[in-house]
């Protein structure tokens, strides 16, 4: 895999490559980053080039100022990545905070997208949605590290828990690394997803679109109403961890040959021509 660095108006972005063919785009959960794809690449880029990006804030990419719009920056971001390694346009795959990422960039940068995947997305319909999410500890409270490290314990041995399963050291040592790397202003992604209008966005969709979807995943039935809001959407649901446990959102480390084989499969169907299209409106109401 070859690493490299975009210069972007919005700073320097970290990206990790691997294969040729056509461009598939990956952008990861929150508080991850590229790591999490490390072990669905290889089995990617065995027919494309696949592009795993470190959006801003994240591993080892520059962050943005405030939390004002970070949607709207990450997805600034990927275009400024594709721009420095010369894609017109690529297949859009993301994962929880990526997909948001992806329903923005496909929806504001239609030209750059040439099939969209939303695997495992937080879609909130309503303000009393929002508001409860908003209100949730982990985005109400910013963790403070200190000299001697009881942060570790308080607010960070347990959360990373939630990315690797039990007897998976490799992704838990990946997933450690990148939630330092985040710092406390990982919560901006997480208010900027809760506060994302995702239902405006869909309506502005005009590229294939597949609404993958996990096993017992913590926002399956939220995925399942975005597939519901995007009439023209495909429908796919791989293995996942089990529900509320350790590692119930480590879907792609923990399953990279699902993951892999669903997002081929698609983009396959799309470079033939035989993946759907909007018909009219893009959306359900």
């Amino acid at each position: 895999m070859h690493r490299g660095y975009a210069d972007t108006t919005l700073g320097q972005i970290h990206y990790v490559e691997a294969g040729t063919g056509p461009p598939i785009v990956l952008l990861h959960q929150t508080a991850s980053s590229s790591v999490m794809y490390e072990r669905a690449m290889p089995l990617l880029a065995a027919g494309y080039r696949a592009i795993a990006i470190d959006t801003p804030g994240f591993g080892m990419s520059d962050g943005p100022a405030g939390p004002e719009g970070v949607i709207e920056h990450y997805a600034e971001a990927v275009v400024g990545v594709m721009d420095h390694l010369g894609i017109e346009a690529a297949h859009i795959v993301g994962f929880h905070t990526g997909a948001t990422t992806a329903v923005e960039l496909a929806s504001a940068h239609a030209d750059r997208v040439r099939s969209l995947v939303i695997f495992c997305v937080l879609a909130l319909a309503s303000d009393e949605e929002r508001a409860e999410w908003l209100s949730r500890d982990d985005l109400a409270t910013a963790w403070v590290p200190d000299g001697e490290g009881r942060f570790l314990e308080t607010d960070i041995v347990d959360y990373v828990a939630h990315f690797a399963t039990p007897d998976d050291g490799e992704t838990y040592v990946r997933e450690l690394i990148a939630k330092l790397q985040a710092g406390p202003e990982y919560c901006w992604a997480y208010e900027g997803v809760a506060r994302y209008d995702h239902y405006a966005s869909y309506a502005k969709l005009a590229c294939p679109t597949l609404v993958l979807n996990a096993e017992n995943e913590v926002l399956h039935s939220y995925t399942e109403l975005a597939h519901a809001a995007i009439a023209h959407s495909e429908y796919q649901v791989i293995a996942g961890p089990e529900p509320e446990v350790r590692g119930w959102v480590a879907v792609v480390p923990e399953y990279p040959a699902e993951f892999a084989e669903a997002i081929t499969g698609f983009v396959e169907r799309v470079e033939s021509g035989e993946a759907a299209l909007p018909q009219g409106d893009a959306g359900r109401p």
